[in-house]
């Protein structure tokens, strides 16, 4: 039974583990803002257009996302979706900005008002 009390003693105060630090990479972060954004069509054909990338071979992560509406004046929450796709590095980055995939996605223009993007690699110090 002491033992048993040791481990939930010692489990309950362990520290919390670390986050992942990606210590590489290339992070490719994208916002549309759609034409018709409560448009379930335009919404539908653009996900559809977007989700057809995930087949680039050199992408690592993928993530969808719509604004999390936080109440915040520093946070924008004025897009529709937004696209984050890591890479291992810039080389990996332009073979997804070159490929043909991506560039029928870009044929898709027409549903969006408004892109911006940042690209993102890690800090020196």
């Amino acid at each position: 039974m002491w033992t048993a009390l040791m481990a939930v003693f010692l489990a309950t105060t362990a520290p919390p583990p670390q986050p992942e630090t990606l210590e590489e990479g290339f992070l490719h972060q994208v916002f549309f803002w759609l034409k018709e954004p409560d448009n379930p069509q335009a919404r539908r054909e653009f996900l559809e257009a977007l989700t057809k990338m995930k087949a680039i071979p050199t992408i690592q992560r993928w993530h969808v996302g719509t604004p999390a509406g936080t109440p915040r004046d520093v946070v924008d929450n004025s897009w529709t979706f937004s696209l984050l796709v890591t890479f291992k590095d810039r080389g990996g980055w332009q073979v997804y900005n070159d490929h043909p995939i991506h560039d029928e996605f870009r044929t898709k223009a027409y549903l969006w008002e408004r892109i911006q993007v940042y690209d993102v690699v890690p800090a020196e110090n």
